[in-house]
C-alpha cells in the first residue's frame, strides 16, 4: 500500500515502489473516480515498469479547500494567473455547495421520508437554476440565502425554495447581515461580500490576459483563506450527505 506523497483537486501524486519514479495520477483520466481514494489498485503508468500497486492517504479536505491549497503550489512556481483562477473558482465551489447543504442534504436529512427519486430531481432543478450564474450571481444568492432563509426542514419546503430562486439576486444591506447578530459569522460575510477577486480574476481570462504580481497573489490566499476556511466551519459545510443524516 503505498501513500500519496502529493494530493491536489485533479491529481494524486506517488511514487512507483517497483521503479521510484514520481507518478502523477489525473483523477478523473487515470485513477476513474472523483471519490476520495482510501484503497485503489493502480498500474505504474511509466511504460517501463506498469507493475500494480495500491494507493491510499488522500485528502479529506473539501473541494473548496483542496482549490485553496492548490493555490500555494501555484503561487511557489510563478503561476500566478492560475493561482487567481483558482481562487474564484474555490469561491464559486463554496457557494455551490452552500447551497446544496442548505436546499438538499439538510432537508433530506431532517426529512421522515427520504426519497432519493424526490431528492434527485430538487437537485437536477438546483443545478438547472445556478448553472448559468455567474461568480456575483452565485455570491448574492448565497448571502440572500444565509440572512433571509432558513433550511427548510422537508424536501417539499426545499422544492418550493429552489423554485423561487432569483435568476437575478440583489445583495443585502450590510446592516442585514448585522441583524444576523453573530459576530462569528457577520464579519465573514461582510468580508465575503467585498472581496474583490472576481475582479481580479475578469482581469486575468479577458482582453489582454492581466499578469498578476506575487504582492496581489498574496493578498488573494490571506483574504480567501481567512474567509472561508472560517465560515466553512461555522455553517458546517460537507459534500457528503450522510453527514446530516447522522444521528445527533
Amino acid at each position: 500500500m503505498v501513500r500519496g506523497k502529493r494530493t491536489t483537486y485533479e491529481n494524486f501524486v506517488v511514487d512507483c515502489p517497483a521503479c521510484g519514479k514520481e507518478i502523477v495520477f489525473n483523477r478523473a483520466s487515470d485513477l476513474g473516480t472523483l471519490e476520495p481514494v482510501a484503497d485503489l489498485r493502480v498500474s505504474c503508468l511509466d511504460r517501463a515498469c506498469g507493475k500494480p500497486f495500491c494507493i491510499t492517504g488522500d485528502s479529506v479536505n473539501e473541494a473548496y479547500e483542496m482549490l485553496v491549497f492548490d493555490s500555494y503550489e501555484l503561487r511557489d512556481r510563478k503561476h500566478y494567473m492560475g493561482c487567481i483562477l483558482n481562487l474564484a473558482q474555490a469561491y464559486e465551489t463554496f457557494f455551490s455547495l452552500f447551497l446544496r447543504v442548505e436546499l438538499l442534504y439538510k432537508p433530506f436529512g431532517a426529512g421522515s421520508e427520504r426519497n432519493l427519486d424526490n431528492l434527485n430531481r430538487i437537485a437536477d432543478d438546483l443545478y438547472k437554476k445556478t448553472k448559468k450564474l455567474a461568480f456575483a450571481h452565485m455570491r448574492r444568492l448565497f448571502l440572500q440565502h444565509v440572512v433571509t432563509h432558513p433550511s427548510p426542514m422537508s424536501a417539499a419546503k426545499a422544492a418550493i425554495v429552489v423554485a423561487a430562486l432569483p435568476g437575478s439576486p440583489c445583495d443585502p444591506k450590510d446592516v442585514e447581515i448585522d441583524a444576523l447578530g453573530d459576530p462569528n459569522i457577520v464579519p465573514l460575510l461582510i468580508a465575503i461580500k467585498k472581496a474583490t477577486i472576481n475582479t481580479l480574476r475578469n482581469r486575468v481570462v479577458h482582453h489582454r490576459g492581466y499578469r498578476p504580481t506575487r504582492l496581489e497573489v498574496e493578498e488573494a490566499l490571506e483574504e480567501t483563506t481567512s474567509i472561508l476556511f472560517p465560515l466553512g466551519q461555522h455553517l458546517d459545510l460537507h459534500d457528503e450527505i450522510n453527514w446530516y443524516s447522522r444521528e445527533k
